[in-house]
């Protein structure tokens, strides 16, 4: 997959689309079930009249024909890898764009499976109320221990829920433009740091901030206390060097960020931060500690201070 996330993510959509297409044009019968599963849920139809709409109490051969009844299990695996499908990329927007003291492992496993189980029970509970009120009972009384500190982890849950219970309905082009959706608006907020400051307002017209008086002095005296530094690391690919500078820059740093990634031509890349240290740190240990945390992947760190460089 290329580095790009906004290539990745266009030719991971197109390809679902030309995959999906694909599959229905070879097997037209998979949209006439899905179509027949929508109506009923959506008009009340049974798939079967009579005899037939129900399995017989303690007959085990007729629960196995419904089994392998494609009108019976297709919907239900086609939910299931849609739900699946459109979610992964919400996840790795979440992973791309949460800073990495906010990140969580265990919630993006979460974001990925919770559509997934949210269509299958849609399939358990439709067409039977009296088992919709008694799962949500159950949920009810069942202690989720979880608590979502950041109001944009509690979208990303709302959204995934939202995609299963589309895909656990069959509405499969809803899951996956809502998906696409939310993708775009997500990553477009992030990169354009979106309402960072509060606009000033004089009157009905924005005007341009101005500096509050006696913040020189203390934007001096903030400035003796710390120092601005530049830090090129040399690295094998840009996933290596963020993996290994991160934790080191989080625990040393007052604040970073990555400034540019210079692509070599032998493949290797050279990524630059920006990083605000307190003039205790000693920037010489900071560059050692880099060098020794990514010692198979890193393989150069520079400090780039004053336009002077020193190679460690």
């Amino acid at each position: 997959m290329p580095n790009n996330i906004i290539v990745r993510l266009v030719i991971y959509y197109i390809t679902w689309i030309v995959v999906l297409n694909t599959v229905f044009h070879v097997f037209p019968e998979i949209l006439y079930y899905v179509a027949q599963e929508r109506e009923r849920i959506f008009v009340g139809k049974s798939l079967g009249s009579g005899a037939d709409s129900a399995i017989p109490l303690g007959n085990i051969k007729e629960g196995v024909n419904r089994l392998l009844d494609p009108a019976h299990t297709i919907p239900v695996v086609v939910a299931l890898v849609l739900a699946f499908a459109v979610t992964l990329p919400i996840t790795w927007v979440y992973a791309w764009t949460r800073p990495l003291k906010k990140y969580s492992q265990s919630f993006a496993h979460t974001l990925l499976v919770m559509p997934v189980a949210i269509s299958l029970v849609v399939f358990l509970v439709k067409g039977s109320l009296a088992l919709a009120f008694s799962l949500a009972g159950i949920v009810a009384a069942v202690s989720f221990r979880i608590s979502l500190k950041e109001t944009m982890d509690a979208v990303y849950m709302f959204m995934v829920i939202g995609i299963g219970l589309a895909a656990g309905t069959q509405l499969t082009t809803v899951a996956y433009i809502a998906s696409l959706a939310f993708v775009t608006i997500t990553l477009s907020v992030w990169k354009t740091n979106y309402a960072a400051r509060p606009p000033v307002l004089s009157g009905w017209r924005i005007v341009s901030p101005t500096k509050p008086a006696g913040s020189s002095a203390t934007e001096d005296t903030a400035s003796k206390d710390t120092r601005e530094s530049r830090i090129a690391v040399h690295a094998t690919n840009v996933n290596a060097a963020q993996k290994a500078a991160s934790p080191i820059l989080d625990y040393s740093a007052i604040k970073w960020n990555l400034s540019e990634v210079i692509e070599n031509e032998d493949g290797t890349v050279v990524v630059v931060y920006e990083v605000t240290s307190s003039q205790s740190v000693d920037l010489s240990s900071l560059i050692r500690d880099l060098g020794k945390r990514g010692k198979k992947q890193i393989k150069d760190v520079e400090l780039i201070e004053d336009e002077t460089d020193q190679s460690l």
